[in-house]
C-alpha cells in the first residue's frame, strides 16, 4: 500500500490557526519592531549554548555508525529533535513577524504498530522538508548569534570607549599607554551606540527573510506532493470501488437472491394447486407476499449501503442518527455529537456516513461493547471534518490484507479515495478508536 498523505499532520503539530498546506504566506509581516528585536536577541543568547547540542548529536550518529545500535539511537533522537524544533520554528515566527506561513504537506505512513512509526521516521529524514527546517534551524541561529554578539560588541565599546579614552588620557605619560583622544573616543562610541541600535532594530528583518525563504513550501515539493496525493486518491477509489462491488455481489448473492429464489418455487407452487386445492394455493401466494417483502427489505439494505435516501435528502445529522438508533437497538448503546453549521460537499458526507455505519456495524458484531460514541465535528479553520467513532469493547481491530476481513480496509481505502486520513487505535484491552479527517475543499 503506498504511503499516505496529510494536511494536517495528525503526528506532527502545526500551530494554532494553521493547516498543513501550501498557501502562500499573507503581507502582515513584522520585521521591525521590539518583538522582533527580543526575539533576535534571545535567539542569539539561547543559540550560543543550544548550537552544538543537535550538531553533537548528529556527530555522535555517523561516528557510531559502525555499532549500528548507536547510529539508530542518535538519528531516532535528531530526527525528533528536529521535528520539535520545526514546530518551535513555526510558532516563533507566526508569533514574531505574523507571516502565516504555509506548513508544506507530510507525508505520513499508512502502516500501523512499529511498522507505522519506523517508515514514518524514513519519511520524515528522506522529505525535502525535514532538511529545509534543518537548514534554516542552523541558518537562523548563526545569524541571530552573530547580529547579537556584533552589537554587544558594538554597546560595549560605545560604553567603554569614553571611560578608557578619559582614564589613559589623566594618567602618567610615563606609563607608556595610549588610546583614542578623549573626543574622537566619544564620537565613536556615539557612532557605535547608532550602529548597534540600528543592527537590533533592523537585522530582524533578514530573520523574517530566512523565515519566508526555508520555512515556505517549495511549489516544486508541493506539486509533487500534490501528484502523489492523485495518485493515491486514485488507487484509493479504485480499491474501493473493487471492494463496494464485492460487497454489493455478496450481499445480493446472500440474501436478496435466495428470497427470489424462494419466492419463485412459491409462486410456481400456487399454480400448481389453483385447480385442485385452493385453499392451499392461497396459502401459497399469501407467503409468496410475505417473501416478496422480504426480497424488497432486504433489497432496501443493500442499497441504502450505495446510496441512503436520508442522507441526500436530510443530511448527515439525519442519516447517522439514524445509524445510531439502529445501533442502539442492536444492543450497543450509541451517543452522538455532531456539529454541522452547515450542509457539506455530498462525496464528504457519502464518505462520513459510510465510515460511521461500518465502524458501528463492526462494533455491534465483534466488540462486545457496553457502549460507543459517535463524535462529527467540522473544524472551520482548517475546512476539514473531524470524524471519530469509539467503543468499550475489546480491542486488536486491525488494518490487514486479510479477504474475510476487509471492513476496515475498505474504509481505509474509501477515506484515502477522498483523500482523507484514516487511523484506528485499538489495543488488544480495548477501547478501539476510529478516527478520520477528511478535506472539505475542492
Amino acid at each position: 500500500m503506498a504511503a499516505v498523505t496529510d494536511l494536517d499532520a495528525v503526528t506532527d503539530p502545526a500551530p494554532a490557526g494553521t493547516q498543513e498546506s501550501g498557501d502562500p504566506p499573507v503581507s502582515r509581516t513584522r520585521g521591525i519592531g521590539l518583538v522582533p528585536s527580543a526575539s533576535l536577541i534571545t535567539g542569539g543568547v539561547l543559540g550560543a549554548a543550544w548550537f552544538w547540542i543537535p550538531l553533537a548529536i548528529l556527530v555522535v550518529g555517523i561516528t557510531s555508525i559502525p555499532s549500528v545500535i548507536g547510529f539508530v539511537l542518535a538519528a531516532v533522537v535528531f530526527i525528533y529533535l528536529m521535528r520539535g524544533v520545526d514546530h518551535v520554528e513555526r510558532v516563533r515566527s507566526e508569533a514574531v513577524f505574523g507571516m502565516g506561513i504555509g506548513i508544506p504537506a507530510r507525508r505520513l505512513s499508512p502502516h500501523t504498530g512499529f511498522q507505522r512509526w519506523a517508515h514514518q521516521l524514513w519519511l520524515d529524514v528522506s522529505s525535502a522538508r525535514f532538511w529545509k527546517s534543518v537548514a534554516h534551524h542552523y541558518l537562523r541561529m548563526a545569524y541571530d548569534i552573530l547580529v547579537t554578539g556584533l552589537a554587544l560588541a558594538l554597546l560595549v565599546f560605545a560604553f567603554l570607549a569614553p571611560a578608557a579614552a578619559i582614564a589613559i588620557g589623566h594618567s602618567d605619560p610615563d606609563a607608556g599607554l595610549s588610546f583614542l583622544p578623549t573626543p574622537a573616543a566619544w564620537l565613536l562610541a556615539l557612532a557605535a551606540l547608532a550602529a548597534a541600535v540600528v543592527l537590533l532594530v533592523f537585522a530582524p528583518a533578514l530573520d523574517a527573510t530566512i523565515d519566508r525563504w526555508l520555512l515556505s513550501p517549495s511549489p516544486t515539493a508541493e506539486l509533487q506532493y500534490q501528484v502523489s496525493a492523485l495518485a493515491d486518491a486514485r488507487q484509493g477509489a479504485v480499491t474501493s470501488a473493487h471492494t463496494e462491488r464485492h460487497r454489493i455481489e455478496r450481499d445480493l448473492h446472500d440474501s436478496v437472491q435466495p428470497r427470489l429464489v424462494s419466492l419463485a418455487m412459491t409462486i410456481g407452487l400456487a399454480q400448481t394447486k389453483l385447480d385442485a386445492d385452493l385453499p392451499a394455493a392461497k396459502a401459497l401466494i399469501a407467503e409468496a407476499h410475505d417473501e416478496a417483502k422480504n426480497a424488497l427489505v432486504e433489497l432496501r439494505n443493500v442499497v441504502r449501503g450505495i446510496a441512503p435516501t436520508i442522507l441526500s435528502d436530510r443530511g448527515l445529522d439525519a442519516a447517522l442518527s439514524s445509524v445510531v438508533q439502529r445501533a442502539t437497538n442492536s444492543g450497543v448503546p450509541t451517543t452522538l455529537s455532531v456539529h454541522l453549521p452547515y450542509r457539506l460537499p455530498e462525496e464528504v458526507e457519502a464518505c462520513a456516513y459510510f465510515v460511521v455505519a461500518e465502524a458501528l456495524t463492526n462494533v455491534t458484531r465483534h466488540a462486545e461493547a457496553s457502549h460507543a460514541a459517535v463524535t462529527v465535528r467540522l473544524d472551520e479553520t482548517a475546512n476539514e471534518l473531524h470524524v471519530t467513532v469509539f467503543d468499550d469493547g475489546r480491542g486488536g481491530a486491525r488494518i490487514t490484507d486479510d479477504d474475510n476481513t476487509t471492513g476496515l480496509r475498505g474504509l481505509d481505502e474509501r477515506v484515502r479515495a477522498a483523500r482523507g486520513t484514516f487511523a484506528v487505535s485499538s489495543p488488544v484491552t480495548g477501547p478501539t478508536i476510529v478516527t478520520v479527517v477528511l478535506p472539505c475543499g475542492s
